[in-house]
């Protein structure tokens, strides 16, 4: 058995094996694919803990700034957005008008700051909504009614002016960079990779290696008209413009997922897999995370970006923006880290797009504690399945060609359902295929050989299992 199959066998059995619990799990129908023992399917392994302080969920209706309606359960809130049964949504996404009543239907209105806060998001979604300027200004009168003369917020009222004014100047470089060439839109997984083996490295290869990703880093940074200096860690080369604290601390945490992830894999704790190290940049800004994928990658983000993995030769960097809450933005950090550990891992050949993106959240979802992962991604897969989603039209859904990942990015659902499923019922054989696929066969056809079922069978069972399973 290869190391890779037993750290399969490993993380299932990590899962438990609690027989119909959480899911509503219909006993009478079994997952597995033809020909193979039952499995018992336990609880979403990272699903969140209570909290009896936590936000209380409420029905909303609000419209996008493109004039489509939305209506659902929003759980949870932030500065940046908001989080439901529709997914995130940053303020940015929604009509100005709609930002104004849902911030304040959530906020504390007797608050002067969180008027202000109000009047720096409405600011920001005046970048692209013009008319939301006089309702930030609103909001800035309602925080000086409830403090008058207050020096503190007075400030506030001032930095919030200042950050709108740098985030527009931002937007603009975004812009000319995008004007000065051509920007990719891709993907960076979409690039065509060999099954060839990475060579090992020796201890002095490895140091200049280091050395080597210091200074890439260094030019990235300067490109888009930064200095940072790093926290470096046994693996990690970590830049971000956080405070140093909260920096070190998710640098710990990289290196800790690390250990997770190698111990997964069966390597030896001390076993580094990167070229030197993974250079980890971190920004506060969605726009400055924007302007370095633009600068330094030649690459338009999404708008829904909010992390870009970055492999280069043998390198590896990983951009990304400090998302909100710490749940969400740990496990965006994982999901992408996760690509560029992949990359380095046996050989740089990708697996099939759905396969690629789904195992990389299958790992954050089992390597990071609260995870938001399974519950959001099992809830819009199974929705998508029980609409009559054309599943294996999604598995020929590829980065390149505009396809992936599709409507509503249910391409990430189906993905993390399909990989998870595969991995509760045939571990072994899952790493077998990965395996499979890493040195060069076609990933149908190592579905057969190694997997041990076709692509149709694989389908059937899918559909047919969640068609009546959570």
């Amino acid at each position: 058995m290869s190391m890779f199959r037993y750290a399969i066998l490993t993380v299932a059995f990590c899962l438990g094996t609690v027989s119909g619990a959480g899911h509503g799990v219909d006993a009478s129908l079994t997952p597995t694919f033809p020909d193979t023992a039952s499995i018992a399917v336990p609880p979403p392994a990272n699903a969140p803990e209570k909290n009896p302080d936590a936000f209380e969920p409420i029905q909303v209706r609000f419209r996008l700034a493109d004039g489509v309606r939305v209506t659902g359960e929003l759980t949870g809130w932030d500065d940046d957005g908001i989080d439901g049964s529709f997914a995130r949504r940053a303020w940015t996404e929604i009509h100005y008008d709609d930002t104004w009543k849902l911030y304040r239907r959530l906020m504390d209105r007797s608050a002067p700051l969180a008027w202000v806060d109000l009047g720096r998001t409405l600011l920001i979604v005046a970048l692209d909504q013009t008319d939301a300027r006089a309702l930030a200004d609103r909001a800035f009168r309602e925080a000086g009614k409830l403090a008058p003369n207050d020096p503190v917020v007075t400030t506030a009222i001032e930095n919030a002016r200042i950050e709108a004014d740098d985030e527009r100047r931002l937007r603009d470089r975004i812009r000319t960079a995008a004007e000065a060439q051509r920007l990719h839109t891709e993907s960076p997984e979409a690039r065509t990779w060999t099954p060839r083996p990475w060579p090992k490295l020796d201890t002095d290869e490895q140091q200049a290696a280091v050395q080597s990703m210091r200074a890439d880093a260094t030019d990235i940074l300067e490109r888009a008209g930064l200095t940072l200096e790093p926290v470096e860690t046994k693996f990690f080369l970590f830049y971000s413009d956080m405070n140093r604290r909260e920096a070190q601390k998710w640098a710990r945490q990289l290196d800790e997922m690390y250990d997770r992830l190698a111990a997964r894999f069966e390597l030896p704790k001390t076993e580094n897999i990167f070229w030197g190290k993974a250079v980890i940049f971190v920004f506060k800004s969605r726009d400055r995370f924007r302007l370095v994928e633009a600068e330094a990658f030649g690459q338009l983000a999404a708008d829904w970006a909010d992390g870009l993995c970055h492999p280069v030769g043998p390198k590896v960097f990983v951009n990304f923006y400090r998302q909100r809450p710490d749940e969400v933005f740990a496990a965006i950090l994982v999901h992408e880290t996760v690509h560029g550990f992949m990359h380095r891992y046996k050989t740089p050949y990708r697996l099939p797009t759905w396969a690629n993106e789904g195992f990389a959240d299958y790992l954050a979802s089992v390597l990071f504690r609260n995870s938001p992962i399974d519950l959001e991604r099992r809830r819009q897969g199974v929705r998508f399945v029980r609409r009559g989603g054309d599943v294996n039209a999604v598995l020929d859904w590829r980065y390149g060609d505009d396809s992936w990942p599709g409507p509503g990015r249910v391409g990430y659902n189906v993905g993390y359902l399909m990989v998870e499923l595969m991995i509760r019922d045939r571990p072994r054989a899952f790493g077998a295929w990965v395996d499979a696929i890493k040195e060069g066969k076609d990933w149908e056809q190592a579905l057969e050989e190694d997997f041990g079922v076709t692509r149709a069978q694989l389908v059937e069972t899918f559909v047919r299992f969640y068609r009546v399973n959570d």
